[in-house]
């Protein structure tokens, strides 16, 4: 079998079309009040009051403080060229033809600045959030945007011919994370793996484990030979072959034996690699084997295929594809001299097997020695006739670790090896714990773009203070569960929202809370289209930086005011709802107690 299926992902269907008939959140209000100063601004120009010939789009930019509204829109600056007037007069004139007492959404329009519109919304908008969050629960920020559409990401993907390093644990947690993202929004996507079992670097890997076989049953002066692996945890292995079967393998030729350490160091090290990944809760649901891909023929019929569309020539003794047809500067050999195959084409027969199982969308993320792949990896898709979107790349980018001077700590200072997934894992568990060390090392990774080099300070991963952003974020979330732990201690229950005075959440920070919660929704979904698994831990930040002195300043639970105490519960409820189902779609636990 070339995809070994492991679990399958369904998006929650009946859920999903449930909460996008009662979904509130900021992207429906912006495009309701849009459609509300068009209106005004279609009044406008049958008034005469404002010489242009088209109602333009509405643009909107973020506000600076709740004081200067919900949101705002330059379109009075936009206008002012084709109007010929002054933005200010523009703004006025759209203002005048607001009727608020149609419109209940908006409760006050300003004019600021040179002529920005600050739109203050409704409070009831607000409360309608909290009702949401409350009804949508763990699904809230989830949407059928989607539309069942089946993408497929592969990632990581690391030559099984050693453990995994830091670079593929940012990957990692970056392709988990925008597959539950994608999930969240609609899609069907799945976690794919290629094992890349076949090829000069695996035979490399045979010769290796060979070299240390040998040695450690006492042969002397041998080199790993030209571009083989002079890891440590070949040595380890190759021991443990000599101690288990002692000489026995050296009764076969070189080339048998070769072949078949090969094999068993692909199977010992992918397994190693399985057990680091679901350690690192990353668990695939399809494994494709190089091999498999090879074996199946699909290669001859993607060479077969290109020479009936008139791609390949032959030239020094080689055959070559016509790269220069798709805009590259040079051609690429796809048949060595020898007869066998380079990388380019299995590659190519992998993705036309991708599109065989029916994905609309294929994502690679790949490392960042892969970036001169990319455009011929593209060429390669298009020339099998996909279409130029179907296939999508990014780059995970360089990781370093480094101390708090920001000097690169390039050696486990513990262990004295470089650095693999696993070793960083060990040296955060050393200080914070399995659990948290997991969490630590996932919210990391996630911190920055995928295309921008990560600086991972490894002192700041394990200080257990507000310093620390992932433990800033789940002490917000454990805070809010300790709250509720304190109402239940004081037999304080909670009561059903539609009998709970909303309107207590009076107080400026309580509505810049709820501000930030009716974000979420759209920051998922611009997190999952846009690929930039980064926004969420960012946005968790910025939600927890606000919960954290609202706590401080003011007082949840209060017996003497009760219909505020229901209230300031409803929002904590909702705060740990959101808190909680971001660091989900992050991989990161929601912990009830630091």
């Amino acid at each position: 079998m070339i995809g070994a299926i492991r679990k399958s992902h369904l998006p929650p269907w009946i859920t999903l079309i449930w909460y996008n008939i009662g979904e509130i959140n900021m992207d429906e209000t912006k495009s309701e009040i849009q459609e509300i100063l068009k209106g005004a601004i279609r009044t406008a120009i049958s008034a005469g009051e404002l010489p242009i010939s088209e109602v333009p789009e509405i643009p909107f930019s973020p506000t600076k403080t709740p004081e200067h509204g919900d949101i705002a829109t330059p379109i009075a600056l936009g206008l002012a060229k084709s109007a010929k007037m002054a933005p200010r007069a523009i703004a006025d004139t759209i203002v005048k033809h607001v009727n608020r007492t149609e419109h209940p959404s908006i409760r006050e329009l300003q004019i600021a600045g040179p002529g920005f519109i600050n739109v203050y919304l409704s409070y009831e908008w607000l409360y309608d959030t909290l009702r949401t969050i409350v009804s949508a629960k763990s699904v809230y920020g989830n949407s059928g945007i989607g539309k069942g559409k089946r993408i497929q990401i592969e990632f990581v993907s690391a030559n099984p011919t050693g453990p995994l390093n830091i670079v593929s644990g940012r990957a990692a947690a970056v392709g988990d994370t925008l597959v539950n993202l994608l999930n969240a929004t609609g899609y069907e996507a799945i976690r794919e793996y290629y094992v890349n079992d076949a090829g000069g670097q695996v035979e490399r890997l045979g010769e290796s484990i060979d070299i240390r076989y040998r040695e450690a049953l006492g042969e002397k002066n041998l080199e790993i030979p030209e571009g083989g692996y002079q890891g440590e945890y070949l040595q380890e292995f190759a021991h443990t072959i000599a101690t288990q079967k002692g000489d026995v393998y050296l009764k076969h030729s070189q080339e048998k034996r070769i072949a078949l350490f090969k094999e068993k160091g692909i199977e010992h090290l992918l397994a190693q690699q399985k057990t680091s990944l679901e350690r690192f809760r990353v668990n695939f649901d399809v494994w494709t084997r190089e091999k498999a891909i090879r074996d199946s023929g699909k290669p001859d019929q993607i060479i077969e295929l290109f020479r009936e569309k008139n791609y390949l020539y032959e030239a020094e003794d080689a055959t070559w594809f016509r790269m220069t047809d798709f805009g590259d500067d040079k051609d690429c050999v796809v048949i060595r001299s020898d007869g066998e195959y380079t990388y380019f084409v299995p590659d190519a027969a992998y993705h036309r097997d991708k599109y065989d199982r029916g994905f609309d969308k294929v994502i690679d993320l790949l490392g960042p020695d892969h970036q001169g792949h990319v455009t011929r990896l593209k060429n390669f898709v298009k020339a099998l006739g996909l279409a130029d979107d179907w296939l999508e790349v990014d780059i995970i980018q360089q990781v370093n670790l480094v101390d708090a001077d920001g000097n690169r700590q390039d050696m486990s200072k513990r262990r004295g090896q470089f650095f693999t997934l696993d070793l960083l894992i060990d040296e955060l568990a050393d200080a914070v714990g399995e659990k948290f060390a997991v969490d630590v090392a996932r919210y990391f990774f996630l911190m920055r773009s995928n295309n921008a080099h990560l600086d991972f300070n490894l002192e700041l991963a394990i200080t257990q203070a507000n310093e620390n952003p992932v433990f800033y974020i789940q002490y917000a979330h454990a805070r809010c569960f300790s709250i509720f732990q304190q109402a239940k201690e004081q037999q304080i229950q909670m009561i059903p929202i539609d009998d709970t005075s909303l309107e207590l959440l009076s107080e400026p920070s309580e509505h810049e809370l709820i501000r930030k919660l009716a974000d979420f929704p759209s920051i998922v979904l611009s997190s999952a289209e846009e690929r930039e698994a980064h926004r969420i831990p960012h946005y968790l930040y910025e939600l927890a930086g606000i919960f954290h002195p609202y706590y401080k300043q003011h007082r949840v639970l209060d017996a003497a005011n009760m219909e505020r105490t229901h209230a300031r519960l409803v929002l904590t409820q909702c705060v740990q709802t959101v808190l909680a189902n971001g660091l989900n779609l992050l991989g990161i636990s929601a912990p009830e107690s630091m």
